[in-house]
């Protein structure tokens, strides 16, 4: 799964805006169309006139948003609107040279000032609630760091007052996280929610951080920026605790030992496939079929690891669905491939078919399933390789080898295997919450 990548996962370093900015690509979204094939074989070529007409200028999202089974109140949103709207009166408007000579530094405050700002519209037309409060804690950080680092030149802030309260917002998460009980009625319901707590309370906690900037006006931003995360992570998490207790019956228990015992039984079985996996192919094949067979067998390898370090019971079973997943899906892409039925496309209108089939199989699975929300789990990751099959369409133009498009042609593949694995992953983890 993913925060972006992924909030239910191991812990991953924190990226600041910095860090950010030095990772982010400056890819140009760019839509395309194509014209039939030009040639055969491995010599085809495509005209992307023909090609689906993505536009260049849309903002790319997973076509399934991730989502948590709990109501955010409007006033928990309503309260981080006016923490982010606090934050960026402190700063002059216009933010100009007078006040900050330094084109370089000024940028970085006034383009943390316009994400903050964008965040907040973001939030309003987000398509589920965990989607929005994601916007809007994205929202808080960057303008947090413009405030904190026009905070250097207003009063002379420092970096001192920011890390002793980042450290004790991460004192206060690990105690929350020392007394969060695993209540719950349904044990399917009670995973998901628990995940995201965990996932949140550790993101909080989250050590690791090294703030780059040669500046020291941007070094004191950027602990800005870290101290506000861990404070929104925090808040999060309980606000989502509370909802969801709130929504139990008065009878509702403990679910930490069904949820223990399904994440070791899960555990046992992905290891068990793990053990009779595909053998890697022994010939030098950089076809789209090979591609997507070679990245699923890589994550069913490195996949247990994440499995046995999980955060907490809850992430372990959340993670553990998506892990059978895969697995199945490396069945059916080794079901195709003995087939011949992955063959490189060598035309505009077969590219199409493969991307409409992956479209199709994401709503097919989200609609089929008796239990969606733990699906979507699963789907959400497949439909982030839609968008960036679909981002990667968008960098071609004219006529191009039909074997440009293999990445592209791979991550549709993929999505629709892991699409149709969904619903038997979702139903055998299911079982073992419920212990049948």
């Amino acid at each position: 799964m993913t925060d972006e990548a992924s909030e239910t996962g191991g812990k991953s370093p924190r990226l600041t805006r910095r860090g950010v900015l030095a990772l982010a690509g400056t890819s140009a979204i760019a839509g395309c169309s194509s014209i039939d094939s030009l040639g055969g074989g491995s010599k085809a070529t495509i005209n992307t006139y023909n090609l689906p007409d993505i536009s260049r200028d849309e903002e790319r999202e997973s076509p399934v948003p991730p989502s948590v089974p709990v109501t955010i109140t409007s006033g928990h949103f309503d309260a981080t609107r006016e923490r982010v709207r606090s934050l960026l009166a402190t700063l002059p408007t216009p933010l100009g040279p007078e006040e900050i000579p330094n084109g370089h530094i000024r940028k970085h405050l006034t383009d943390a000032a316009s994400d903050a700002t964008q965040g907040l519209g973001d939030a309003r037309t987000a398509r589920t609630g965990l989607m929005a409060l994601r916007s809007l804690r994205r929202a808080r950080e960057n303008a947090r760091y413009a405030a904190a680092g026009w905070g250097v030149v207003d009063r002379g802030l420092t970096a001192a007052p920011l890390r002793d309260e980042y450290n004790r917002t991460v004192s206060g998460a690990r105690e929350t996280r020392q007394e969060h009980e695993y209540v719950g009625a349904d044990p399917v319901r009670a995973a998901l929610v628990h995940a995201r707590i965990e996932a949140g309370l550790e993101r909080a906690t989250d050590t690791d951080v090294r703030p780059r900037e040669e500046s020291a006006l941007l070094s004191v931003a950027e602990w800005g920026e870290t101290a506000e995360a861990a404070q929104v992570y925090l808040s999060d998490a309980r606000h989502i605790r509370a909802q969801f207790t709130a929504s139990l019956p008065p009878d509702a228990g403990s679910v930490r030992q069904p949820l223990t015992a399904a994440a070791k039984a899960l555990l046992a079985d992905i290891r068990d496939q793990q053990s009779t996996l595909a053998p890697e192919p022994n010939t030098d094949d950089r076809t789209p079929g090979r591609m997507v067979f070679d990245e699923l067998r890589r994550e069913a390898q490195s996949g247990i690891s994440r499995l046995a370090y999980a955060i907490g019971p809850a992430s372990a079973v959340v993670d553990a669905n998506s892990q059978l997943a895969r697995l199945r899906a490396l069945d059916r892409i080794q079901t195709r491939r003995e087939a011949e039925e992955l063959a490189r496309p060598s035309d505009a209108k077969t590219v199409r078919d493969i991307r409409q089939t992956a479209y199709d199989a994401l709503t097919a699975a989200l609609e089929s399933s008796s239990r969606s929300a733990l699906a979507r789990t699963v789907l959400v990751d497949a439909g982030h390789k839609v968008m960036a099959a679909d981002r990667e369409l968008t960098h071609h133009q004219g006529e191009i080898a039909a074997s440009t498009l293999d990445r592209s042609v791979a991550d549709y593949w993929y999505a629709t295997a892991l699409a149709r694995s969904a619903s038997a992953a979702t139903q055998q983890t299911v079982q073992a919450l419920e212990g049948d």
